[in-house]
C-alpha cells in the first residue's frame, strides 16, 4: 500500500469535492434562460473589458506605468453626470449641471450598490453588469417562447454585438432600463400584470422611454387579455397604473424642490438646448448637422447616426404592426415618436438599443435564415468594438 494522506489533505480534498457539487447543483437549480444566456453576457463583458484596456496601450505613446484601468478608460461622459446625481442628489451646490433631464432609477441604483462597493464608478459598472445578466436572461427567453434554442441565442447575441451596446458596459441607464423592460414583458406574456406593471415601473424609473413602455404595456395588457378570453376591465387593470408612477413622483419631487413643473423641460432647454418640435423640423437640422463637411467627423458621423435612429425606429414600428404585434409596435412607435418630436434628434441610437422588439424580430429572422445571423454578427460585432474603443479613449459617440 502506498502512503496515506494526511488526515488535513483529505478533508481539504472531500471539502472541495462539496463546494463543486454544491456549485453543479445550484447552476442546475437556474432557470435554462439564465444558464443559456449569463455565461453568454459574463464572457461578453471580459472580452469588452479586454479590448478597451488593449486599445488604451496599443493606442498611447504614454510610459506604460501610467497606462489608465477600467475606472477612468469607462468615467467618460454622461457616466459623471449619473455619478453626480448618485452622489450629491439632483439640483446640489456640488455641481452645476444640469442633471434634471436624468430620470433617478440609475443613479438610486448606483448608491444601493455603493454601499458593498466603495468606488462609484465601479458601483456604476456593477449595476450595468448585473442589469445586462438580467436582460440576457429575459431576452432569451422572450425569443425562446417563440423560436429554437440556437435563434433564442442569436437574439442575446444580436443585442451584445449591437453597434452602439458599449452603453450596456458603462454606468448609462440603457442597461437598467432593458432589464425592467425585458422582464416585464416577460410577465406580461405570462399573464402576471401585477408583477409586470412593478418591473415596468422600475424601467420608467431608468429613462423617458419608459413612458412608451408604459403606454405598450396598457396596449398588450388589452391584447393579452382578449387572446385569454378574460374580461379587460377586472382588476389586474389596476397594475397598469404603475408605470406612470415614478415618473410623476419624481416631476413632483423637482416640483417641491424648484416651485414649478417645468424643471424637467428646462433642464433640457437649458443644459441641452433642446424642446419639443415638429418632426420635420428636427429632421431638417439634424440633416443639416449631418452633412456639414466642415464639421467634426465624430460629431458629423454622430448626427447621421442620429437620423439613422429615426429611419430604423420608423421601419421597425411597420414591420410590427404588419406583423400584428401591437404592444411591441407601441412601445417602439410612441419611443421614436418621442424622439422625433425635437427641435434636433439625440439619444435615439440608444433608444433603438433598448428597443428589445428589435432583437425578437432578429431572432424569429434568423430562425427562418440562418445565415442572417452570421451576416449581422459579422456587420455588427466589428463596428460595435470600434466604437468601445473610441468612447473609452474619451471620443463621443452618442
Amino acid at each position: 500500500m502506498g502512503p496515506v494522506p494526511p488526515v488535513a489533505e483529505v478533508d481539504e480534498l472531500v471539502s472541495a469535492r462539496d463546494l463543486t457539487g454544491i456549485a453543479r447543483s445550484g447552476w442546475a437549480r437556474l432557470p435554462e434562460s439564465a444558464r443559456a444566456a449569463v455565461p453568454l453576457w459574463l464572457a461578453s463583458r471580459v472580452a469588452v473589458a479586454l479590448l478597451s484596456l488593449a486599445a488604451a496601450r496599443a493606442l498611447s505613446s504614454a510610459p506604460a506605468r501610467n497606462a489608465p484601468g477600467l475606472r477612468t478608460l469607462w468615467d467618460r461622459w454622461d457616466v459623471g453626470l449619473f455619478t453626480k446625481v448618485a452622489r450629491y442628489g439632483y439640483l446640489s451646490p456640488a455641481y452645476a449641471d444640469r442633471t434634471e433631464v436624468d430620470f433617478p432609477g440609475l443613479p438610486l441604483a448606483i448608491r444601493l450598490v455603493h454601499v458593498i462597493v466603495p468606488d462609484w464608478i465601479a458601483a456604476g459598472l456593477g449595476v450595468s453588469l448585473l442589469a445586462g445578466a438580467v436582460t440576457a436572461a429575459a431576452l432569451w427567453r422572450l425569443a425562446a417562447d417563440e423560436v429554437a434554442a440556437p435563434a433564442a441565442r442569436f437574439a442575446v447575441l444580436s443585442l451584445i454585438c449591437f453597434p452602439y451596446a458599449v452603453f450596456l458596459f458603462a454606468a448609462y441607464s440603457e442597461g437598467l432600463f432593458l432589464a425592467f423592460a425585458t422582464a416585464s414583458w416577460l410577465a406580461a406574456r405570462r399573464q402576471h400584470w401585477w408583477l409586470a406593471g412593478l418591473l415596468g415601473a422600475g424601467a420608467a424609473s431608468a429613462r423617458i422611454s419608459g413612458v412608451a413602455f408604459g403606454v405598450a404595456l396598457a396596449v398588450q395588457y388589452v391584447v393579452g387579455r382578449r387572446a385569454a378570453g378574460r374580461p379587460v376591465f377586472a382588476w389586474p387593470a389596476l397594475s397598469l397604473a404603475l408605470p406612470p408612477v415614478p415618473v410623476l413622483a419624481y416631476l413632483g419631487y423637482l416640483r417641491a424642490r424648484t416651485g414649478g413643473w417645468g424643471s424637467y423641460t428646462d433642464a433640457m432647454r437649458d443644459g441641452w438646448h433642446r424642446g419639443l418640435d415638429w418632426p420635420w423640423s428636427g429632421w431638417a437640422t439634424t440633416w443639416s448637422s449631418a452633412t456639414d463637411g466642415n464639421g467634426a467627423s465624430t460629431f458629423v458621423w454622430f448626427w447621421r447616426g442620429e437620423l439613422l435612429a429615426v429611419v430604423v425606429g420608423v421601419l421597425l414600428t411597420i414591420v410590427l404592426l404588419v406583423g400584428r404585434r401591437w404592444g411591441e409596435a407601441t412601445f417602439v412607435g410612441v419611443m421614436t415618436a418621442i424622439m422625433a418630436c425635437t427641435n434636433y434628434y439625440a439619444s435615439g441610437i440608444r433608444g433603438i438599443l433598448v428597443a428589445f422588439p428589435l432583437y425578437l424580430l432578429l431572432a424569429r429572422t434568423a430562425a427562418r435564415h440562418p445565415r442572417f445571423a452570421t451576416g449581422y454578427l459579422c456587420l455588427c460585432a466589428p463596428v460595435m468594438a470600434v466604437l468601445v474603443v473610441a468612447f473609452t479613449q474619451g471620443q463621443w459617440v452618442d
